[in-house]
């Protein structure tokens, strides 16, 4: 096999930035064995890496999103670190689905880590922005949000 040009390069890394981006929204709308929740971050990693060679800034804070939420299914403290990262990228400046998916994340990992308050302020703030949501948007933010667990008072 003759090796890649840098085009080629380029296009592998967006090809697999996708492929992995899409496989790790679905396995995030379901309830993962332990299995599936080592593969979920592997490939929330696989995103990442591959954004960060090729994607916008904005595909870089959507994978770290991706990584933050595989650290939530597997009840890691580092989903805070991911998490925010996605959330102070995104702030008051993505679109209404970017918003209630990064602070349902956040959410979850102040959850996590036992900041009940900042952790129920950031889901209010999910359940406000998913009534804002288009039904197309709205169904793909709520098979997720499901698996957000309502936070402790």
């Amino acid at each position: 096999m003759d090796k890649p040009n840098s085009e080629e390069v380029s296009n592998f890394h967006r090809y697999f930035a996708i492929q992995s981006n899409n496989e790790f929204w679905a396995l995030s709308e379901r309830a993962l064995d332990s299995v599936e929740k080592q593969k979920i971050l592997t490939v929330a990693y696989a995103s990442l890496y591959h954004w960060q060679e090729v994607g916008t800034d904005q595909n870089i804070q959507l994978a770290n999103l991706a990584v933050a939420r595989a650290y939530c299914v597997n009840g890691s403290s580092q989903s805070v670190h991911y998490a925010i990262l996605a959330f102070d990228y995104f702030d008051g400046s993505g679109e209404n689905w970017i918003q209630a998916f990064t602070n349902a994340v956040l959410s979850h990992a102040y959850n996590i880590v036992e900041n009940n308050e900042k952790s129920a302020q950031l889901y209010e703030n999910a359940v406000r922005l998913r009534s804002s949501l288009s039904k197309g948007d709205r169904n793909v933010f709520e098979a997720t949000f499901k698996h957000i667990p309502i936070p402790r008072t």
